[in-house]
């Protein structure tokens, strides 16, 4: 790929544009996969799938859904700086995501639990420029690689509480279930220009192709809860665990995909002349099939604390493509992931002062990405903190998240790019307040 070209020759006079704020590995594959999840869970590393939240929407795993204390509405945003660097040059980047809308719903007594979501799974945003000498000639010709788009997923889930047992002190155990139906949705448009000198008897060439996305998606999940210390009054503190299981089954994903081939001048004030259509073709179909994707977690909490790990993993490997034009670029790996986090509050989030009742956060996450660039498979390492401070005193479960993220990438050995990036992380979760009941049912109005 001519991508790939620019991303292993450094060494030529390449540059980054406005558009190239995102990854340069976003030219391969599916483009930078953002996985992106609620705040609450991205400043514990992304943990997700041994995870329940009264106040947040735990899509991860669906089987969290009955865990929510009240309708949660949530959204985030990350700002992100970044610098990208070779052992000869370095550029710096910024860029800002929505880490998409969620909004959860528990019903049936505590026994059922609705998800509902909206989130970026992942961006395509590239600008790479190489300048070299056609080979047998002394034309110096100047090449651009650019990429824009990404993919996103709508999520309708439910998870049921299949077995629970409590006493009077909450000791016991909880059993439940759940599964989200996706939609897969996106668009994502790669360029690549050729441009000589005037007077060379070269016409400046360009090559865009489109591609379209549209599929359904299943995930589905499993999450236990038990006692590993009972508490024995109510002064007591106990000790608790939570074991989760969590998998996005194989699926099929169809594209549509369209190129377009052009040749073009300059008129003498510099402005692109179109001169003809050199190739085309629109609307050709074909389809990938994705391997499976499992997570799984143990969390140990109390009511002041917890802490957890999780381990994910898919055999991008064995993916399948249906036509050899829809092959993605470059080399796929198999992808696993080791996630940490933790959380702790002083009070809890109703009783208390202020500081007392704000949560604060801590993950580490170490991964193996899904991309081999020049046979090396991309890796990537981070560390995330921050606060949830709760909103309108005491009477309602609202939270504004702040926190940040710090991270890299790739690296610099075999002529490739390593990514250093600072996110700033803010969000917000809305609940009702407590004298409040949405989506019930009035007897009297």
């Amino acid at each position: 790929m001519a991508a790939a070209l620019a991303l292993l020759l450094p060494t030529r006079s390449m540059a980054q544009g406005q558009q190239g704020s995102g990854s340069p590995y976003s030219a391969y594959g599916f483009g930078e996969l953002t996985g992106s999840v609620p705040m609450a869970q991205t400043m514990m590393g992304g943990l997700g799938a041994a995870v329940i939240d009264p106040a947040s929407t735990v899509y991860a795993n669906p089987a969290s859904y009955p865990s929510l204390f009240r309708p949660t509405f949530e959204m985030g945003l990350g700002v992100r700086s970044g610098q990208l660097s070779s052992t000869t040059y370095s550029r710096n980047g910024r860029n800002t995501d929505l880490y998409g809308l969620s909004l959860g719903i528990p019903f049936g007594s505590g026994r059922w639990g609705l998800g509902i979501a909206v989130r970026p799974l992942s961006k395509v945003n590239y600008l790479l420029k190489e300048t070299s000498i056609i080979p047998g000639n002394s034309t110096l010709a100047t090449f651009t690689y650019s990429g824009d788009g990404g993919l996103d997923q709508a999520l309708l889930g439910a998870g049921y509480v299949l077995s629970q047992k409590r006493d009077s002190l909450a000791n016991g155990h909880r059993f439940s279930i759940g599964a989200n139906l996706g939609y897969l949705f996106g668009r994502v448009e790669r360029s690549r220009t050729a441009v000589f000198p005037s007077g060379q008897g070269f016409y400046a060439t360009s090559m865009v192709s489109t591609m379209v996305i549209r599929d359904p998606t299943t995930d589905v999940g499993l999450q236990y809860q038990g006692d590993l210390r009972k508490r024995r009054t109510k002064d007591d503190r106990g000790l608790y665990f939570l074991a989760g299981l969590n998998a996005e089954l194989p699926m099929r994903i169809r594209a549509r995909r369209t190129d377009v081939a052009n040749t073009y001048g300059f008129s003498g004030s510099g402005i692109e002349v179109p001169l003809d259509t050199a190739y085309f073709v629109g609307n050709e179909t074909g389809s990938w099939t994705l391997p499976l994707g499992i997570g799984a977690g143990f969390t140990v909490f109390n009511d002041h604390w917890t802490v957890g790990v999780e381990y994910r993993q898919r055999a991008w490997s064995g993916l399948k493509v249906s036509e050899p034009g829809f092959a993605p670029s470059g080399e796929l790996a198999n992808s696993s992931a080791i996630i940490a986090g933790a959380s702790f509050v002083p009070s809890n989030e109703i009783l208390g002062s202020l500081w007392r009742r704000i949560i604060y956060r801590a993950g580490l996450r170490m991964e193996n990405e899904y991309l081999k660039v020049g046979g090396t498979q991309l890796q990537g390492h981070s560390a995330s903190f921050g606060m949830s401070i709760p909103l309108l005193a005491g009477t309602t479960r609202s939270r504004f998240n702040i926190g940040c993220e710090f991270g890299d990438r790739g690296t610099q050995s075999a002529g490739l790019l390593r990514e250093r990036y600072a996110t700033l992380l803010l969000g917000v979760s809305i609940t009702p307040d407590l004298r409040e009941g949405w989506f019930r049912k009035r007897r009297i109005d």
